[in-house]
């Protein structure tokens, strides 16, 4: 039988969350607080040596982050204390082997297209995430390394 080796020091977190930003914030723009986010996110991320990716849809976010345990753990604390999000729920934290995104401090990308499907609706939809849920941290990583295999979908980082 082969050992895989998992670098214990590089880990992975997926959280999903609601988008609040009209509600919480009256007179702020998506567009403008999406600004914002990746602004900050981006500068953060790059000092402190955490990659990852962001899905925005009209339902909420999705993300992982990737990077030193302690750094991610202090990332995602800032995260679950911004007032734009809701109900942010881990999908998923564990040791990780490699980076899937190793090139984007944040990568992003949104969907904002009336009349597509919105691949976070089911995972948001109960605000308790009481039960089983149909997407899980592995079906967002997957759906966020294929996103950021059409570059032209992104905004680089």
């Amino acid at each position: 039988m082969r050992k895989t080796h998992v670098n214990a020091s590089l880990y992975r977190l997926i959280y999903c969350s609601r988008n609040v930003i009209g509600r919480v914030m009256p007179g702020a723009t998506v567009d403008d607080e999406l600004r914002t986010i990746l602004a900050v996110a981006r500068r953060r991320n790059k000092s402190d040596g955490i990659t990852g990716a962001l899905l925005f849809t009209a339902s909420g976010f999705a993300q992982v982050l990737e990077g030193p345990r302690e750094t991610v753990e202090v990332t995602f604390e800032r995260i679950t204390a911004d007032p734009r999000h809701a109900g942010v729920t881990v999908l998923s934290f564990t040791p990780t082997e490699r980076r899937s995104f190793p090139d984007w401090s944040m990568a992003f990308t949104a969907q904002a297209a009336k009349g597509k499907p919105d691949p976070l609706e089911h995972l948001l939809a109960d605000a308790t995430f009481a039960g089983p849920r149909a997407t899980t941290g592995s079906d967002v990583l997957r759906l966020l390394e294929k996103v950021v295999q059409r570059e032209d979908a992104w905004i680089a980082a």
